[in-house]
């Protein structure tokens, strides 16, 4: 199996339950990783070939910042369903969605959810 991962992006957005989170912002990192039987990119050498993560990045950092629901779980959906709709080759993804700022009274590095999806 191959993959493609985008390590730790981070976005600003207004995902959150609370008022001030929808308000104010905050950051989001994000992870995604895409699972291929095999990347024809390999033996082609062509980008048309493989995923193009910068595009998938731009795609995410939109999602991210114009998402304003509740739940990071509800943002990773969203992600993982840009994901495979941009990707075809990919035969699956992870999203990892974490959330270094949630608004909770501990000492922690981040609060994060991990979805995957296949076809």
């Amino acid at each position: 199996m191959d993959k493609i991962i985008l390590k730790d992006m981070v976005f600003y957005g207004h995902t959150g339950v609370f008022e001030e989170e929808k308000i104010k912002g905050q950051k989001f990192v994000v992870t995604i990783e895409l699972n291929f039987d095999r990347i024809k990119g390999c033996d082609t050498d062509l980008l048309s070939d493989t995923a193009d993560y910068s595009v998938i990045c731009d795609k995410a950092k939109v999602i991210v910042g114009n998402d304003f629901g509740n739940l990071i779980e509800h943002l990773a959906q969203l992600l993982a369903n840009m994901v495979l709709d941009e990707v075809p080759a990919a035969s699956s993804c992870k999203v990892t969605v974490g959330k270094p700022d949630a608004p909770v009274s501990a000492v922690f590095r981040t609060m994060e959810v991990i979805i995957e999806r296949s076809r």
